[in-house]
């Protein structure tokens, strides 16, 4: 053993250990965000640096061999000031002006969770705010002011990935993607191209990664420290509280999985370690989360009555089911299930064909792991079968037709469900305990092996497990000898019996190493159609079998009809100036007014501040910040494309007057919206200021635009990077204090930048209107969505507004108003790659689908439909 003294500590090394190894041993903690430990070190952010005694210069802890006798200092005043630099200029390249926000904590205060969209231009826009190791390193060393502008770069999102959102601008170029995937896989689909400032992690030629060798494992994902790689399904669903270690079944493999639930609900899935042997498949990784997570998940039991199909409590189809079975006994009863069960299941299933049924019609059918036997295939009964109990959409119609007595329990509806004298919702997969047995000829950690199920996840209310459903059936049929009260109650009876128990057959290809052998099916549900984006990869795999991979092809035409888009520009990242020909909008449009824009028939309905209009060319120009479905849908269109709707003006328009002295703050998305305000303010004979708040100088737009119809514009930043430091109500406070009387003030931007103005000008005294952004449907008051409270009565804000007085307006129901569909909106948005429409294979491209899946997009070139 060698000994070093770090930090005037005495501590107890093994050769070859790095400095970083030995401090982290001892308790000593020394900050980094390219070392892993998972990772062979490479020194490539410079945050581990450290004194030690001889040597020149500040060496990297994690690459420097702790050598016996070695004097270390690992927070000294110089190594401190240094890593603030460096942590400075890292940030330099992020999106990180929230971190020194005059307003960051009452912004955490009042948006705990981050606001969904596109591209992240800050740390309120970040999905992984809560877990980046970047941003708990700035507040750990103090960074209140950045000093460096940030030089956000700009790079496009990559889209195409079916299961993972890249956006680069927050890559801090740590490498450990590229590290972890040459590790588990033996060489990287990814690593560094380019060279100088332009370098960035890619693929080869810039392919499209389904066009690699990336196996779509997540490690990369889990990973990363800055959140640049993101899983698409879990990205917006907030950070798990707590992670439970189980095991996929949804092949003969058995990987352990790492469940991680937030509140109860699954919202991702991962590996249980950066090994090679603990690598999961892509659909253990992306896909069992979907499945469990389903907005369609069948939580309510059902049963047929003679007026249609009746929702009834557990208990009710309990004894509904015992009643439709009893008779049908021996050959007239079969049980058809799908593998992926546990052992408990099965051994409960069997026991109920053979002791309750009297019957040896169980059937289990195939797994559904190879192209060229998909699992897909329905099973048909013997003729004299004439009850059934699935598991699943697993027996064809005309076996079902020709039964008396059809009964599933299943996970989603189907045509068996549909047509079943009693349906059950089941819990299954990471709701229920049990074990399950792996299958023969895999690495020995694998092989034949009793792997562990935990119930990490909370099953949907008075849902139970297949094992429960058939106990508590074979209890109400009268049956003796069903009675477990758990599945080791159940594991004691088969150790018992010692059941002749046969590994599934090996998998040749293994799921791991070649995506043409991931699982298709479960339950008899193509998976593709649980988690769509799945199409696109087994769309690759050439290699015959199911149509769903060998169907082809082509783009729907180019919709030509409706609202034409004359032009679009991304003013800047995430926002973008759509301008629609729309002559009798832009005939009756006034100043303050709204529209309401529809992309197409199954698009939401989606209220829009005009930010100009143009009466002779017959325009309107909307401000549209990409967050949800319906805004990336939009978002993603091109000049030269239709909109199927376009609504307005909608609302009352400001009271256009000479008030004196006048405000038009904007912030964000309404930065655009306050331009025919100034201009008809202007015209009226006020004094108009113009506020233009962003969260740094890379977000600021249409300045010239606002010049000119103002008599000052005045610029801020949260970050001080441009004018100055803070958002409107600084600039407010910074006209009061030079002496400007001010006699009305309109703002525009998110509800909570519209609180803090209003508080602010309270204060001053000032008369204060905000264009209210709250839930909407109409536009016209028939829903009552829109209601705010305003001075202690209820109002419209779609017809008593949009602009309101701030100074009576409830901003803490108005955000928890805004906050109710938070869920649903996550659920809405797009989970496949996206291409957009008309264009080849450019790192950009995107499209929008003429019909959209509620839950994602389907790439038009060689799509396949994704319905709901």
């Amino acid at each position: 053993m060698n000994f070093i003294t770090i930090d005037g500590q005495q501590v107890e090394v093994t050769p070859g250990a790095t400095v970083l190894e030995a401090a982290t041993g001892a308790g000593i903690n020394i900050p980094t965000l390219c070392a892993h430990p998972d990772l062979t070190p490479t020194g490539a952010c410079r945050l581990c640096v450290v004194q030690i005694e001889g040597q020149r210069g500040f060496p990297t802890a994690c690459t420097t061999p702790a050598v016996d006798g070695m004097v270390v200092t690992t927070s000294s005043a110089e190594v401190i000031e240094l890593r603030r630099n460096i942590l400075k200029l890292l940030l330099s390249g992020h999106t990180s002006p929230c971190l020194v926000c005059l307003h960051r904590e009452k912004c955490q205060e009042y948006r705990p969770h981050p606001s969904k969209a596109g591209k992240t231009v800050s740390c309120a826009f970040c999905s992984n705010r809560t877990s980046c190791e970047l941003r708990d390193l700035a507040e750990e060393y103090g960074i209140d002011d950045l000093q460096l502008p940030i030089a956000y770069k700009n790079m496009p999102l990559e889209r195409l990935d079916p299961f993972m959102a890249r956006d680069y601008n927050l890559c801090v170029l740590c490498e450990r993607c590229v590290r972890i995937c040459k590790k588990l896989h033996g060489k990287a689909s990814i690593d560094f191209i380019g060279r100088s400032t332009d370098v960035r992690v890619g693929t080869a030629f810039h392919r499209d990664h389904l066009d690699t060798d990336c196996q779509f494992c997540g490690a990369c994902i889990d990973i990363c420290p800055t959140g640049a790689l993101a899983d698409r399904f879990a990205r917006w669903r907030g950070t798990a509280d707590r992670t439970v270690e189980t095991t996929c079944i949804l092949c003969p493999l058995g990987c352990a999985l790492d469940i991680k639930i937030k509140e109860g609900r699954v919202v991702a899935s991962a590996a249980t370690a950066f090994t090679a042997e603990a690598r999961v498949c892509a659909v253990g990784r992306f896909v069992l989360p979907q499945i469990l997570e389903s907005p369609d998940r069948l939580v309510r039991h059902q049963v047929r009555v003679d007026e249609g199909v009746k929702k009834v409590p557990y208990r009710e189809a309990v004894s509904a089911a015992a009643k439709h079975l009893t008779g049908f006994t021996g050959s007239r009863f079969a049980f058809v299930t799908h593998p992926a069960v546990t052992r408990e299941d099965l051994f409960i299933m069997q026991k109920f064909t053979r002791e309750i049924m009297k019957s040896e019609n169980f059937i289990l059918t195939d797994a559904g792991n190879t192209p060229v036997t998909t699992g897909n295939t329905p099973v048909t009964l013997d003729a004299g079968v004439k009850a059934v109990f699935t598991t699943g959409d697993l027996v064809d119609l005309p076996s079902r037709e020709g039964c008396d007595t059809v009964i599933v329990a299943d996970i989603l509806p189907s045509a068996a469900s549909v047509s079943a004298d009693v349906v059950f919702g089941a819990a299954v997969l990471a709701e229920v305990d049990g074990t399950f047995l792996t299958s023969s000829g895999q690495a020995p950690t694998f092989s034949g092996q009793v792997r562990t199920l935990a119930a990490a996840a909370q099953s949907p209310d008075d849902v139970h497990p297949d094992w429960k459903i058939l106990c508590d059936i074979a209890v109400a049929m009268g049956a003796k000898g069903f009675d477990f009260a758990s599945v080791v109650k159940i594991r004691e009876e088969m150790e018992k019996e010692k059941n002749d128990e046969r590994p599934p057959a090996a998998l040749d290809p293994s799921p791991l190493d070649d995506l043409s052998a991931l699982p298709r099916t479960y339950r008899g549900h193509r998976l593709s159609d649980i988690a769509c984006a799945l199409k696109s990869v087994l769309r690759r795999q050439h290699t015959g079998g199911a149509p769903e991979e060998q169907a082809e092809q082509t783009a729907p035409p180019r919709k030509e009809q409706g609202f034409k888009i004359v032009d679009k520009v991304e003013v800047v990242p995430n926002t973008h100036m759509v301008t629609i020909h729309a002559p009798l909008v832009a005939e009756s449009c006034q100043p303050g007014q709204f529209v309401i824009a529809i992309v197409n028939e199954t698009s939401e309905r989606i209220p829009y501040t005009v930010a100009d209009f143009d009466r002779e060319k017959g325009t309107v120009t909307i401000n549209v910040l990409e967050a949800g479905r319906s805004s990336r849908e939009l978002a993603l269109l091109e000049a030269g494309d239709y909109l199927d709707h376009f609504v307005g003006p909608l609302g009352k328009s400001i009271e256009v007057k000479k008030y004196g002295t006048v405000v038009c703050g904007g912030g964000c998305y309404g930065v655009g919206s306050i331009l025919p305000l100034a201009r008809a303010l202007k015209e009226a004979g006020n004094r108009v200021f113009c506020i233009e708040e962003a969260s740094s100088s890379y977000l600021l737009h249409w300045q010239d635009k606002l010049a000119a119809v103002c008599d000052e514009l005045i610029i801020t930043t949260k970050d001080g990077s441009t004018g100055i430091k803070g958002g409107v109500q600084e600039g407010i406070g910074h006209l009061v204090e030079r002496g400007e009387t001010i006699d009305q003030a309109f703002i525009i931007g998110c509800t909570f930048m519209m609180m803090l103005v209003s508080e602010a000008t309270k204060e001053f005294g000032i008369p204060t209107m905000t264009a209210l952004n709250p839930i909407m449907l109409d536009g016209t008051g028939m829903c009552g969505a829109c209601r705010v409270t305003v001075g202690g009565k209820t109002v419209f804000a779609c017809v008593t507004g949009p602009f309101l007085d701030g100074h009576q307006i409830d901003w803490e129901e108005l955000m928890q108003r805004r906050g109710a569909y938070a869920r649903e909106e996550v659920e809405a948005l797009p989970l496949g790659p996206q291409r957009r429409r008309g264009t080849g294979t450019g790192e950009e491209a995107s499209t929008l689908p003429q019909e959209p899946h509620r839950r994602c997009f389907e790439p038009q070139e060689g799509a396949l439909s994704c319905e709901s």
